[in-house]
């Protein structure tokens, strides 16, 4: 790398630093995010702008803004489901880089060697992670009771493998919403739409499946709930139901964000 390039590499990362601490701040401030969350989200956000440049950028602070707007919304519909949920609703560092990990690695590759199709798999884990949210998010207001993606059958609210026609939606509208956003002003965007749609519902859907078949979940002795929790609300140790131990939500969602980013690179290489 040459000096003009080497420096105008630092300076695109001390933009992404600073940018991004101003959003990481503000998300903390929101109570979106925890304190190491907003020290995860600077350090992801600061690869994804200074290496992967504006475009990239635009697209991760697209994910962020929505996805926080949407966990605030329905907040009393959702006490039900966060009985369920390992975490609450601020996200830590873990939730940070099982979302965000991915795509940061994906901007320093396309820095290091510039591959073709590098964004289109940024965008296809972005969709796939946005889809995820969005379906938990909007499909926990759903009326019609959730139904296990493996058997069909009716499921609690917040189960892990359990799926609504409104979620699904969310998931598609997920996809979309990041689709449009990373096709903006791009001669490639009616492709790049379509890797956002295709992208993001299957990963929601592969989110499902591995929810439903390896992610650990506990029944309360006490409650006889499911739940991700290995100590219930009650305050009672719960029992190991189906899963592996290893596999929890984060662990989910980052193999999630993976699928996404094969899935779109694989789509767009289809399309071309």
């Amino acid at each position: 790398m040459d000096e003009g390039l080497a420096v105008s590499l630092l300076e695109a990362i001390a933009i992404g630093l600073l940018s991004s601490v101003v959003i990481a701040a503000a998300g903390y401030r929101a109570r979106a995010l925890t304190l190491d969350g907003a020290v995860a989200a600077v350090a992801v956000g600061t690869a994804v702008f200074g290496f992967g440049g504006p475009r990239w950028a635009v697209v991760m602070i697209g994910f962020f803004v929505l996805s926080s707007g949407l966990s605030r919304a329905g907040k009393r519909r959702k006490r039900s489901v966060e009985r369920f949920v390992e975490k609450g609703s601020r996200r830590d560092a873990v939730q940070v880089l099982a979302n965000g990990g991915v795509a940061a690695l994906l901007a320093v590759v396309h820095q290091i060697g510039g591959v073709g199709y590098s964004f289109p798999a940024y965008l296809g884990a972005m969709a796939a992670a946005t889809a995820d949210t969005w379906s938990t998010e909007i499909g926990a207001l759903s009326v019609s009771p959730p139904r296990s993606i493996l058997t069909g059958k009716s499921v609690e609210p917040g189960s892990s493998g359990g799926v609504t026609l409104l979620g699904l939606l969310a998931a598609l509208g997920g996809g979309l919403a990041i689709g449009l956003i990373g096709g903006v002003a791009s001669r490639n965007a009616p492709q790049l739409i379509l890797v956002g749609l295709v992208a993001g519902l299957g990963g929601s859907v592969a989110d499902s499946l591995l929810g439903a078949s390896i992610q650990r979940t506990y029944r309360c002795p006490n409650c006889l709930t499911l739940t991700e929790r290995a100590v219930h609300d009650c305050g009672t140790t719960t029992v190991p139901l189906r899963g592996w131990a290893v596999v929890n939500n984060d662990t989910v969602n980052g193999l999630t964000t993976i699928f996404g980013a094969l899935c779109g690179a694989a789509f767009y290489l289809l399309l071309a």
